[in-house]
């Protein structure tokens, strides 16, 4: 993407899901604020499962927050567990609370809180598991997709422009004849190698939340 077609703005989607008792399905209300240039907004099918339908050739980061019930709370942890591995995606945290039993024996309330990674191209297949899995009920879902496609290519742009200034700080310091114009080269080669190692840096970890989207699960 050209820093002409940048755009500063979010896309920011959010859904809240009812579940409707007597009919069995999921009634399922969704908002979309996105740019008029860049199309976007959500899909329906005839199952009742959403898919966001996001622009194409952007820099765009996914989370989506997932508040599940069930009552199979130790088969649907260790199904989630292997659904993420199965997209090749990680749980990058986990707190489980509750015992399986009271002291006198009875089913006890059990929780959990998950964040995970799952690779972007994997999320809309993960979160449509979640939907059709049996025994899950959810009790809401949020999503927000945040465009940094402005904030990316502004980072490549500075980072060419001191690789371009390294190279030529590194002809003058091969043509220097003064130790005073030598000490100044490698003090100004210095500091452009630590801008080049911190905008390096920011440009992995707007790649790492691009490529693996967010997923924050409760399960009760």
């Amino acid at each position: 993407c050209s820093a002409g077609s940048a755009s500063n703005s979010q896309v920011a989607v959010s859904e809240t899901m009812a579940y409707d008792a007597s009919s069995q399905k999921y009634d399922m209300g969704t908002g979309v604020m996105a740019e008029t240039d860049s199309p976007s907004g959500s899909s329906l099918s005839s199952e009742g499962t959403s898919q966001v339908i996001l622009p194409e050739n952007r820099k765009l980061i996914r989370t989506v927050s997932l508040h599940l019930e069930t009552d199979d709370f130790d088969s649907v942890l260790e199904g989630i567990t292997q659904e993420v591995s199965a997209t090749e995606g990680y749980v990058e945290s986990s707190d489980v609370s509750g015992s399986r039993l009271t002291s006198s024996g009875v089913p006890a309330m059990r929780s959990a809180y998950l964040t995970v990674r799952i690779p972007s191209d994997s999320l809309d297949s993960f979160l449509a598991w979640t939907e059709e899995r049996e025994h899950i009920n959810i009790v809401n879902r949020s999503e927000n997709v945040s465009d940094v496609t402005l904030q990316y290519t502004d980072i490549e742009s500075r980072k060419k422009s001191l690789e371009m200034e390294q190279e030529r700080l590194w002809e003058l310091l091969e043509q220097a004849d003064s130790i005073e114009s030598i000490i100044a080269l490698e003090q100004r080669l210095s500091e452009v190698r630590y801008n080049l190692e911190s905008l390096e840096s920011q440009l992995r970890l707007y790649d790492n939340q691009v490529d693996y989207s967010t997923v924050t699960l409760s399960i009760d």
